[in-house]
């Protein structure tokens, strides 16, 4: 049941990331974050020892969110084109959107507190990767059993995801390059239909 501890511990991870977009993450203390929620420094050690703890807790909780934004927008969908299609938007969608929150967060960093932060977001990055392979796996799972595609071996599933979720990356990549995500729909609606395709 959700009670008022862990109604305070989401007040400092909410309260820290609107502190991390304004300063970046070096110039916030423990002390920036008590006073933004109006708790003593003794409530926040309470949850988290230190800032790293803190900044770790904001990076899963943000995990967690982009995850959740892409599984209920696959759940809303019936068929598997619709669900990767809803997956591959909803991914670079929320990607753009998190974005200033990273940018902001580098402010300030020299170069030693810039490779642990890089370090950090590789850790994300698995996490995330991790978590679209489950997401991705179950939604061919589930069309498998309802035969709306054929049965897929290991390697074809593996080789499929690696595809879809590299596609993603290089399409994003390319139209950031570019400046413009002019033509985003038809590029992934071009990629959903020559993966169903293949699937069927």
């Amino acid at each position: 049941m959700y009670n008022e501890r862990d109604q305070l511990a989401d007040q400092i991870l909410q309260a820290a990331s609107a502190l991390y977009l304004k300063y970046g993450l070096k110039k916030v203390t423990m002390d920036d974050i008590s006073k933004a929620i109006g708790k003593t420094r003794t409530a926040v050690y309470y949850y988290f020892k230190n800032r790293e703890e803190v900044f770790d807790a904001v990076l899963d909780a943000l995990v967690k969110e982009v995850v959740q934004e892409i599984q209920t927008a696959m759940n809303a969908q019936e068929s598997i084109e619709a669900k990767i299609e809803a997956f591959c938007q909803t991914k670079i969608r929320t990607s753009e959107a998190k974005k200033p929150f990273f940018t902001a967060i580098e402010v300030g960093m020299n170069a030693a507190e810039k490779t642990k932060y890089t370090q950090a977001m590789a850790f994300v990055h698995q996490q995330l990767m991790q978590a679209e392979r489950k997401m991705l796996s179950t939604a061919l799972h589930e069309s498998m059993q309802q035969q709306e595609i054929r049965q897929l071996t290991v390697t074809e599933e593996d080789n499929l995801i690696f595809i879809l979720l590299s596609g993603i990356r290089g399409i994003k990549r390319e139209m950031l390059l570019k400046n413009s995500f002019e033509g985003l729909n038809a590029t992934i609606y071009t990629l959903v239909a020559m993966v169903d395709k293949w699937l069927k």
